[in-house]
C-alpha cells in the first residue's frame, strides 16, 4: 500500500496493463481453444464447415442496402474436407440470428439436418426495415449455428449493413460445391430516357414507366432506363444462353474468346426495365469455388457496368 501511494501514477500503469493482459489472454485462448477443438473434431472425421460461418467468429460489412426492401443473406454449409473426404453420417443443427429492433430478422429455418450424400445446406436470413433508414446508416446482426448430432460445434458470423443509396445495385450469390452462382441485378430508376428520336420525342426525352408500356415494341426499343454491361473470364464461367437477358442482348457489347479451340462468350450487354430487379445464372467451371459477392470476395468475378437513364 505505501508503495502504491509512493508511486500513483507509475501504479496504475502497471495496473492497465495487466487488465489489458488478462483481456487480451481471454479472448486468445478462447481462439486456441476452439481452433484445438475443431482439430480434434476433424481426427475424428467430423467436418462442418462454411465459407462464411466461423468458428471464432468473421465480420462483414456490405453496404449496397437501400434501406427500404428486404435485404436477404445466404448462408451456406458443407460436411466435407475433400470431394473424398467428407462426414459420413448425419449433421443435425439448429440457428439462431440476432437483430436490433430497428429490424426483423426472419430465418428460412431454425434447424437442420445435413446428409452426407447431399454435401452441402444453406439457409437465407431476410432483414426487414421497421423504420425509415437515411444514407450511411446501418443495422448488425449476428447469426450462429450449432451442430448437435454426432459432435458439438458451433459457427457464427456478424454482418453490418449499411445504406447506400443508389439507383443501381447488384450482388452474387455462391456457395461452394454450388454447379452454378447466380447475378443478381436491381435497377431503382423510375422513369425511360429517349436514344433516338421518335414521334413526339426528342434524345433525351423522359418517359414515364405508363407511357412506355403505351409504347409499341420498335419506340419501345428507343428508349432505356438501364443498359448493363457484362465481362467475364469464359475459362471460369459460362452464362445459361436460355437466360431472356441472354437471348434479348443487345447487339453491341458482345464478346467472345477462344478456348480450347471453341468460340465461348465472354461479355455481353443487355437492358433492364425501370423499377426492376433481374437474375442471370452462370456456370462454374470449378464448383469448389465460392464466388459471392460482396459478402465473401470482395472483388467481383463478373465485371459489371451501367448506363443509368437520368
Amino acid at each position: 500500500m505505501k508503495f502504491i501511494r509512493k508511486h500513483k501514477t507509475l501504479s496504475i500503469v502497471l495496473l492497465s496493463v495487466l487488465i489489458v493482459f488478462v483481456i487480451i489472454a481471454t479472448v486468445f485462448g478462447r481462439y486456441i481453444r476452439n481452433i484445438i477443438h475443431n482439430y480434434i473434431l476433424e481426427t475424428k472425421n467430423f467436418y462442418f464447415n462454411s465459407s462464411i460461418l466461423h468458428i471464432n467468429g468473421k465480420n462483414y460489412s456490405i453496404t449496397n442496402w437501400d434501406g427500404v426492401n428486404a435485404y436477404t443473406l445466404t448462408i451456406d454449409l458443407n460436411n466435407r474436407k475433400t470431394d473424398e473426404i467428407y462426414t459420413t453420417s448425419d449433421i443435425n443443427y439448429t440457428i439462431q440470428v440476432s437483430c436490433p429492433s430497428t429490424v426483423i430478422c426472419t430465418l428460412s429455418k431454425n434447424s437442420g439436418t445435413l446428409h452426407p450424400q447431399d454435401s452441402t445446406d444453406s439457409y437465407q436470413i431476410t432483414v426487414n426495415p421497421i423504420q425509415s433508414f437515411g444514407e450511411n446508416d446501418n443495422v448488425t446482426l449476428t447469426t450462429t449455428v450449432e451442430s448437435s448430432t454426432p459432435y458439438h460445434k458451433t459457427m457464427s458470423a456478424t454482418y453490418t449493413i449499411g445504406v447506400e443509396r443508389s439507383n443501381f445495385s447488384y450482388e452474387i450469390v455462391d456457395g461452394v460445391n454450388e454447379k452454378y452462382l447466380t447475378l443478381n441485378l436491381t435497377n431503382a430508376v423510375t422513369f425511360y430516357q429517349v436514344s433516338e428520336a421518335f414521334g413526339d420525342y426528342a434524345v433525351d426525352d423522359y418517359v414515364s414507366v405508363d407511357d412506355y408500356t403505351l409504347l409499341s415494341p420498335t419506340d419501345q426499343a428507343k428508349c432505356y432506363s438501364a443498359i448493363v454491361s457484362l465481362r467475364y473470364d469464359p475459362e471460369v464461367l459460362f452464362v445459361d444462353m436460355s437466360n431472356k437477358y441472354y437471348i434479348n442482348r443487345l447487339p453491341t457489347n458482345y464478346y467472345e474468346e477462344t478456348v480450347g479451340g471453341y468460340q465461348w462468350v465472354s461479355g455481353f450487354s443487355f437492358k433492364m426495365n425501370a423499377s426492376s430487379s433481374s437474375a442471370i445464372n452462370f456456370y462454374k467451371d470449378d464448383i469448389t469455388e465460392n464466388f459471392t459477392y460482396p459478402i465473401v470476395n470482395s472483388t467481383p468475378v463478373i465485371q459489371v457496368s451501367v448506363q443509368l437513364a437520368n
